[in-house]
This record gives structure tokens, C-alpha cells and sequence, in this order.
């Protein structure tokens, strides 16, 4: 683009481009999740479904009476799915699209042991997977398999000289981290004699996409309630911002409370409770894409649903700061099914179509001795010649306009548009030219 052409098509494609990408972080698409019933065959089966946020339009997309699928992850465009598979070895991995169309196994070997994180980018998916030489049950590490070649790369290997645990990452929106649950020490007190000890015990961490850099984000301030108990932690989630996790608990000294559901900032610092429910378990949570509800599931109503709450309310916030130690949240869920067979929620943003192609029309002026003329389109873009060439988006319709100098005038058009008219219309489906030729009177 030249001129005060360039300037204002530049400026509205900035705003579009702006514009869309807000929506498509703001915009609150399909949540997935599984269900589980009992097949006298084969036992318990569970399939992949998809809902709308508030609970309708439910769609089994695996269908499959007598195949386990389980633990379904969007990725970030909300275009594709990937979720686990048993096998008689351990689980596969499986990417299809958000339909439930084009199911593909990722791994040669089923030897995984579930969660799956996409990139931001849609290119690598980080998951879990037995270490090899141990039985299923034994350990795990996290690696990241790169979908288009099959590489996997093992980023928990044999950290500070010892075999830990490591399952469920979640990988940020930002893709500067991956947080995951792993068997980590942590520093306790003794209950009966009030003596520091020491324990092996499942906490969040985050870490660096290669594993380096590694953090406990879950033992809770000093001073809290949570620093100085025994809890079992698990199911990291990320904020849409980056900036927030939420994990599922339970207080294991005694063992054992029902999973709680808490939030704490990347760096550790923050966590407090936000499902406060000690008679039933909440699991499995994860952010709504424009960061405002939490959708997790509960046996509060008996079996298994999906609910939601906020993810932080002011009132909640102010009676944190009164003194209610390490609450935050105490809206009321909302519930979204009511089978009692629903587990493992995952929301998605809003699938956006990708953007029309677009193609080049081309003005070539042609001058007769002494004579002179320009071509100027609608829409705007062409102004022949000082710019004649300009992109538009398929199917376009683009009316071109011959303007004769004083003392010439226009003899017709070739290529794309023919005839003697002063005016022409291009139809840009495709890669165009057009020549306009004048002559001196």
C-alpha cells in the first residue's frame, strides 16, 4: 500500500485483528466432559461429550459401548479435542476434531497414563507416561510429545537425583510454563508432639515447557492454616491470564476430608479455598475461557455432575479480608447436568472459523502518445498510478472507475474486465489483472 491509502486499511486491519482477538480470549465455547455407565460386558465405560456452558445441547462424540475414553483437553482454538483411550497396557493418546470427527492416535505405544495439556500453539501435547522399566502403578514422568513428527522429550526425568512422581500437566495460555501434580517433600509438624517433620506428599508445581526451574505453588503462605497441614493436591488448572491456578485438595492428617477446590497465584503466594463443602467432594476444576466461573464436578447431589461457580466474588473477598482464614469464594454452584455420571470438565473458547482467503487484483494503465488517465476502485484500495495493486478478500465484488486525463480518453479494458464503459466490475475469487488503455482525443 502506498499514500493515505496505506494508512487507514492499515489502521482497520489492526482494529479487526484486535477486535477478534478479543473476542476469541473472551468468548466462552463448548465444555467437555466425561460419562460413565455400566456395561455387563466389559464394566464401567465412559464416553467424551460436549455441552453447551449452561448445560444444553449435549453430544456424545466417541460413542463407543465398549471402548474407555476419558479426560478430554481442548486446544486453544477450541478446534480440537485430545483425550486418553484405555488399553490393556496403559492408555492412548487421541486427537480428533471438536465435532468428534478425523480420531487419530497419537503414540505408537500405549504406555501413557493420562492428562493431556495442548501448547498454546496446538503443535506439542504434554501428558503423562509410565517410566519405563516400572509397572503402570508405580511412577510416572511428564513428557511432551510433538504432534507432527511423534518426538517426545521426558521433562521431569530424575529430578535433583531422585525418581518422584509426576502426572496431570496443564500447560499456561502465555506458554511460558507447565504446572503439573508431582510427590514432592514438604515441611509439616508433627501432630502429637508439635516437632517439625518432613513429608513425601502430592503437591502443584510449575515449572519451565523443558522442566527446569521448578516450584511448590501449593503449600499455602507461611503463617496459614494450609502451611502447617498435610494435604494431597492435584489437577492444575491455569487462569485464561496465566496468572492464577486452581487445584483440587483434600487434608490427609487425618486421612482423609473430601476434595476441596482452591486457587493460588503463579507464584505460590494467594491460595485460598473456594469450594468450602467438607461433606462433598469437588474435583476437576477448570476456568471458563473469559476467566469468570470455574466448571467442576460434585457429589454433592448425589452421583457425579458438573457444576459452576465464580471465580472470585467481592463479598467472598471482604470476608477474607474479616478473617475467615484462607476462604474466598461462597457463592452457591450452579449445576449444569443431573445424569450423576458426569466427570472430567474441560472448557473451550469459542471456535472461530479461520479468516477467507484473499487474492491480488492488478491495474496495468496503457498510454497512447500524449495521453493520460487513472483507475480508482470500490471498495477502496486502488488508486492507478500511484498504487495498483490491492488484496481483497474472496469473492469480493470490486468496481474499477476509468478517469480520462483532459484531452485523452479511454479506449477499454483487457483481462478480468472487457468493453469500452468507464466502468467494470471484478469478481476477485481468485488471483486477477486488469489493463485500462487510453488514447489521446
Amino acid at each position: 500500500m502506498k499514500r493515505r491509502h496505506s494508512i487507514s486499511w492499515l489502521t482497520g486491519a489492526l482494529l479487526a485483528v484486535a477486535s477478534a482477538a478479543a473476542a476469541q480470549t473472551q468468548a466462552n465455547g463448548r465444555i467437555a466432559y466425561t460419562t460413565c455407565d455400566y456395561n455387563p460386558a466389559v464394566g464401567t465405560v465412559c464416553d467424551i461429550w460436549t455441552m453447551n456452558p449452561d448445560g444444553s445441547g449435549q453430544v456424545n462424540l466417541t460413542n463407543t459401548p465398549d471402548i474407555n475414553e476419558t479426560q478430554p483437553a481442548w486446544s486453544a482454538d477450541g478446534a480440537r479435542l485430545a483425550y486418553m483411550r484405555d488399553e490393556p497396557t496403559g492408555q492412548m493418546l487421541v486427537v480428533m476434531n471438536a465435532d468428534g470427527s478425523g480420531a487419530a492416535d497419537v503414540t505408537a505405544t500405549p504406555s501413557l497414563q493420562g492428562g493431556p495439556a495442548w501448547s498454546p500453539d496446538g503443535t506439542r501435547i504434554a501428558v503423562a507416561r509410565q517410566v519405563p522399566g516400572t509397572t503402570i502403578s508405580e511412577q510416572s514422568d511428564i513428557i511432551v510429545i510433538t504432534l507432527a513428527t511423534g518426538a517426545e522429550a521426558d521433562i521431569t526425568v530424575s529430578q535433583n537425583g531422585l525418581d518422584f512422581d509426576e502426572r496431570e500437566p496443564a500447560w499456561s495460555p502465555d506458554g511460558t510454563k507447565i504446572a503439573f501434580a508431582a510427590v514432592r517433600f514438604e515441611q509439616g509438624v508433627d501432630p502429637i508432639t508439635g516437632a517439625p517433620v518432613t513429608y513425601a506428599q502430592w503437591e502443584i508445581v510449575v515449572a519451565n515447557p523443558d522442566g527446569s526451574g521448578q516450584q511448590i505453588v501449593s503449600a499455602g503462605d507461611p503463617g496459614t492454616v494450609r502451611a502447617t497441614r498435610l494435604e494431597q493436591d492435584a489437577a492444575p488448572a491455569w487462569s485464561p491470564d496465566s496468572q492464577v491456578l486452581v487445584f483440587m485438595s483434600q487434608n490427609v492428617d487425618p486421612c482423609c476430608d473430601p476434595w476441596q477446590i482452591w486457587r493460588v497465584a503463579r507464584d505460590g503466594t494467594g491460595a485460598a479455598l473456594l469450594s468450602d463443602n467438607p461433606l462433598f467432594n469437588d474435583m476437576g476444576p477448570q476456568f471458563s475461557p473469559d476467566g469468570t466461573l470455574i466448571v467442576f464436578s460434585s457429589d454433592r447431589d448425589g452421583g457425579s455432575d458438573l457444576y459452576t461457580i465464580p471465580a472470585s466474588t467481592a463479598a467472598a473477598a471482604a470476608a477474607q479480608a474479616m478473617g475467615a482464614p484462607d476462604m474466598l469464594a461462597a457463592a452457591a454452584p450452579t449445576r449444569l447436568t443431573t445424569t450423576g455420571n458426569a466427570n472430567d470438565p474441560a472448557w473451550a473458547r469459542e471456535a472461530t472459523a479461520p479468516p477467507p482467503p484473499s487474492f491480488t487484483l492488478t491495474v496495468a494503465l496503457s498510454f497512447g502518445t500524449h495521453a493520460g488517465g487513472l483507475v480508482a476502485s470500490l471498495p477502496a484500495g486502488i488508486f492507478c498510478g500511484t498504487d495498483c495493486t490491492e488484496t481483497f478478500r474472496r469473492a469480493t465484488t470490486v468496481l474499477l472507475a476509468a478517469v480520462p486525463k483532459p484531452g485523452s480518453r479511454f479506449t477499454g479494458w483487457s483481462g478480468a474486465c472487457t468493453g469500452r464503459t468507464l466502468y467494470c466490475v471484478v469478481a476477485v475469487d481468485q488471483a486477477r489483472s486488469v489493463k485500462a488503455a487510453f488514447s489521446r482525443r
